[in-house]
């Protein structure tokens, strides 16, 4: 086994600073015991990000899908499925959704008959900060009941709203009924798929596709929780065994740890139309090349809930056991990123060109 100094040398070999690679990154995926060659094609938490930020240049149409309102407009207007939107606080509320201004009526929404269960979450925030999962409201005690089993007053969600997203937007959905077949695995967690589209050349390309697979009662099933996250093979919908963590020396779950049931091996309901319906989602916004698309599945097929333009593609390195940039999807990568940057070139010279006719003329 080399010393540490000759880790590290190996390490700086691959120039890392190019992607984004730390050094604890370079150890988790397994780098040390590699070719240098290929370990020039992994890319790190922030080289991974920079990546799409490149890719994905026009910073000002990021809001296409940032602003989950507007996501929700979009998708629901090209007649892709999202969840019924039940309340909207903060921002102006669509026609025939209920527009919260005081904490009576959020009381009479969440005590309402047909209101659970509920999902609420900002409108503009992602990783499921702030985001709740409510199963029941207990008048007794007026307050919610989340789906971890916790009571929170009805009074501390109120402050909670008017503190921290008053001019931000939050939003109340009706909770997706998920697919049985999936719920058997993970409990009543919604567990979404992760599809990362890259629009090139007029086409939709599948660079990657995950599961991320929540603990049982979880609120959310975003992996900065703790969840499990895992491939899915991107024909056929099989998935594999899920890692708790996006390293070679995380233990692999062939099981679901909470409810037993087997996760390896297992297919994603309505996996076809799935893939066919977010190649749709990502033709609306091919202004933005390369998203991650948080895809529910329903019992009658996807529900898009949300939407990124930093896909996580370094997590996925550890299931495949290559680099991001490795084989005919770095291809892809690369040479999207190189008609970004082009265009970048061409923007810039442009906008020197006007500056210049204008003083030239004045």
């Amino acid at each position: 086994m080399p010393s540490a100094r000759g880790q590290r040398l190996k390490y700086a070999a691959t120039r890392p600073w190019r992607r984004g690679l730390t050094y604890s990154e370079w150890l988790s995926f397994g780098l040390d015991t590699r070719p240098t060659p290929e370990a020039r094609d992994f890319l790190g938490t922030l080289g991974a990000a920079r990546l799409a930020l490149r890719i994905n240049r026009l910073s000002n149409r990021r809001g296409l899908v940032g602003d989950k309102l507007l996501f929700d407009a979009m998708l629901r207007g090209a007649g892709l499925d999202t969840p019924d939107l039940l309340a909207v606080f903060g921002r102006p509320a669509p026609i025939g959704t209920t527009h919260l201004r005081s904490e009576a009526q959020l009381r009479e929404l969440l005590s309402g008959p047909a209101a659970m269960p509920l999902f609420g979450k900002p409108a503009s925030a992602q990783r499921s900060e702030d985001a709740i999962a409510a199963t029941a409201f207990d008048p007794a005690s007026d307050s919610l009941i989340l789906l971890d089993g916790r009571s929170v007053p009805v009074a501390r969600v109120w402050q909670q709203l008017d503190r921290q997203h008053r001019h931000s937007g939050y939003l109340f959905q009706r909770f997706v009924p998920q697919h049985p077949d999936l719920t058997a695995i993970v409990g009543p967690t919604v567990a979404t798929v992760r599809v990362i589209t890259l629009f090139h050349k007029g086409r939709c390309h599948i660079l990657r596709t995950g599961w991320k697979v929540p603990h049982l009662n979880a609120l959310a099933d975003t992996p900065q929780r703790g969840n499990l996250f895992t491939a899915v093979d991107p024909e056929t919908g099989r998935i594999a065994a899920a890692f708790s963590q996006p390293s070679v020396h995380s233990p692999r779950h062939a099981v679901h740890p909470g409810t037993g049931a087997r996760i390896e091996g297992a297919m994603v309901p309505h996996w076809d139309k799935l893939i066919r319906k977010t190649r749709r989602a990502a033709g609306l916004i091919h202004v933005l090349p390369l998203v991650g698309w948080d895809v529910a599945v329903g019992a009658n097929g996807p529900v898009f809930i949300e939407a990124n333009t930093n896909p996580s593609l370094e997590a996925y390195q550890v299931f495949e056991g290559q680099g991001a940039m490795a084989g005919d999807q770095g291809r892809l990568l690369r040479e999207a990123l190189a008609e970004a940057d082009a265009g970048e070139v061409a923007r810039r010279r442009a906008k020197w060109r006007r500056r210049w006719e204008y003083v030239r003329k004045g």
